[in-house]
């Protein structure tokens, strides 16, 4: 390769206010050589000289990522924000090394979150994880974007999950029922085997941003849809009819009051609920919540709802549902984490068949040291509903349905910051009407985001 024109990199060099000496400016300096001294000039604050060396280097070598990276953060400096971000581009399609690709990534996040582009920033900086050469370079683009995610009003969460099961269709056990004294037998209500293909996705807004409180306003659209892979499905089992789609819409209001005191979150919330393929229900919900972060990580809360379901089915079914529940979460001595949570669900209708009281209680706990390269956690839950009158025989329904489950989340194998987790889970329903007892054992494959 040829050497940068000496002239006029002794000019700008000069012009920089002699960093470099006269002599060393006067010679002919090489790619490297001018490189580095637009690094150093950026660094003490130079970005005009800077931009003018790499300019020079960007003619002689169109492909230079590293004079493209220097480029792209001296024009961001001198609030250039287009070419900036042009220069990072055109960097990362240069780039070929793994060090050049982070460095063209995180340039392009700097310019375009200067730019007031924090949800492309935030992109790049899932860009500049996925490339990063060393742990502590991921880790620098993990605060980065933790950072923007603090500062951008913009917010997207995305949720994809499939889940293979013996019993997709949550079947009973015993698909017969005794109704006065005759035995009744239905032959669709047999467990199948299958899987459950779920996506959730939330776009939400935040305005009025302080310190201490902010509003916001967030869309959400959540779908599930089940696939038999069964070989003996009933005649009149429809896969579709276990699918379901739900679109919501809330407002809400976070805030804390003073320093010390816990935060608060108020939402209201809209909605509408398909299941296979008809509207099934229109749902409006307000809901409360306090949360006390207290010394040594541990954290307390708690929260409340009420909540109306307008059915579309069978208007007997529509009804008011309020709920109170309670959650906390400590570190133990060995370096894990045990979660609890406990809430009681009431349910009124005018359908006896829905009508109901609902206890739940659960518990996680996180273990401090990988399982096969994996973060593990261990959860069990339990759930107890009484209903309050007698439908199917002389006593009301009681079911009592018991969770297990334990999780891999392989942080080693994440993909732009989301890394693979596996759940394995089983659970029991036993009930009073064998109708309602089932038994489930099924496999969720899914991504969760590392930061």
């Amino acid at each position: 390769m040829r050497k940068a024109p000496a002239g006029l990199l002794a000019i700008w060099f000069l012009a920089a206010g002699g960093i470099l000496s006269q002599t060393a400016a006067q010679s002919a300096l090489t790619p490297q050589e001018a490189r580095l001294a637009a690094a150093k000039l950026l660094q003490d604050g130079h970005p005009r000289a800077a931009a003018d060396i790499t300019t020079v280097l960007i003619q002689r070598d169109a492909k230079d990522a590293t004079a493209l990276i220097l480029h792209a953060h001296a024009l961001r400096t001198l609030r250039q924000y287009g070419p900036a971000q042009k220069a990072a581009r055109q960097a990362w399609h240069s780039a070929e090394r793994p060090v050049e690709r982070y460095g063209s990534a995180l340039a392009m996040a700097q310019a375009l979150s200067s730019d007031e582009k924090k949800t492309r920033a935030q992109f790049w900086l899932r860009r500049a994880a996925h490339v990063a050469p060393t742990p502590q370079m991921q880790a620098r683009a993990a605060r980065d974007y933790q950072y923007l995610r603090q500062i951008n009003p913009w917010t997207v969460q995305l949720s994809f999950g499939l889940s293979p099961s013996n019993n997709v269709n949550n079947a009973p056990r015993d698909n017969t029922i005794v109704l006065g004294g005759l035995l009744f037998e239905d032959p669709t209500a047999v467990p199948l085997s299958g899987f459950e293909v779920q996506t959730d996705t939330t776009l939400r807004y935040t305005f009025n941003a302080s310190r201490e409180s902010r509003n916001f306003v967030a869309l959400r659209w959540a779908e599930g849809k089940v696939v038999f892979t069964d070989d003996n499905v009933p005649a009149g089992v429809d896969a579709d009819a276990f699918s379901y789609r739900k679109l919501e819409g809330q407002f809400g209001w976070d805030f804390i009051r003073a320093a010390g005191k816990p935060r608060q979150n108020v939402t209201v919330s809209f909605g509408r609920l398909w299941s296979a393929g008809d509207a099934l229900a229109d749902e409006a919900r307000m809901s409360w919540r306090q949360t006390y972060l207290k010394p040594g990580g541990k954290r307390f809360g708690w929260n409340t709802s009420l909540g109306y379901s307008k059915r579309k089915d069978n208007d007997i079914r529509s009804g008011v549902t309020a709920s109170l529940g309670t959650d906390w979460s400590r570190p133990t001595v060995n370096g894990g984490r045990l979660d609890w949570d406990a809430g009681i669900t009431r349910t009124d209708t005018d359908s006896a068949a829905y009508t109901h009281t609902k206890l739940d209680f659960g518990m996680s706990y996180s273990l401090p040291q990988p399982v096969l390269g994996a973060h593990a956690q261990l959860s069990a839950r339990t759930q107890f509903r009484a209903y309050d009158d007698p439908i199917y025989g002389p006593d009301a329904r009681h079911d009592e349905t018991l969770s297990l489950s334990g999780s891999l989340l392989f942080v080693d194998l994440d993909t732009y910051g989301f890394a693979p987790k596996v759940t394995l889970e089983a659970s029991e329903t036993r009930s009073n009407v064998t109708r309602f007892e089932t038994r489930n054992f099924g496999i969720r494959l899914g991504f969760q985001s590392i930061f």
